[in-house]
């Protein structure tokens, strides 16, 4: 599947995208009381602010004396919804690995889209990173399915649970 859109636009619209993303990964970070969630959020938010200097960066260098245009619509529209609305834990994480995946495709097929090989290592790059962020969700999605508490639980103590001789 190719992308249809002119570089410039794709490259403004990940940029927005990855903005949202961060702001999405702040939120999960003031819902959830559990510390391990928390640095995991920080590091993503981190992760997110990473990508947008890199696009930032290669977009300056694609388009000389071009600004991105952060009027773009989103490529994950949900996210800006998903930050108004009042949402669970489990729910924010789902959307942020479909969001997740869905970057990692966007990166992967924009990157077939370039001719200058550098700019296309960026991109499978920022793809691959992308994968990352979504199984390290998935990991604490699937944390959320099997203990309901866990993303409310501010330590690791469990109550009946004993360990040791």
């Amino acid at each position: 599947m190719a992308i249809s859109l002119p570089i410039d636009k794709a490259l403004s619209m990940a940029l927005k995208t990855e903005i949202e993303s961060a702001n999405v990964y702040k939120k999960l970070g003031k819902t959830v009381k559990n510390f391990v969630m928390k640095d995991k959020f920080q590091f993503l938010i981190r992760e997110e602010q990473k990508h947008r200097k890199i696009i930032e960066t290669l977009f300056s260098k694609m388009f000389p004396g071009k600004a991105p245009s952060l009027s773009e619509k989103s490529l994950a529209p949900k996210l800006t919804l998903i930050l108004e609305e009042e949402t669970t834990v489990p729910e924010l994480l789902e959307l942020a690995m479909d969001a997740e995946k869905m970057f990692e495709e966007f990166y992967d097929e924009l990157s077939e889209e370039v001719e200058e090989r550098g700019t296309q290592e960026i991109l499978r790059y920022l793809s691959t990173m992308e994968h990352g962020h979504y199984s390290l969700l998935k990991g604490e999605y699937d944390l959320c399915m099997r203990d309901e508490d866990y993303y409310q639980r501010d330590d690791f103590q469990y109550d009946m649970v004993h360990i040791g001789p």
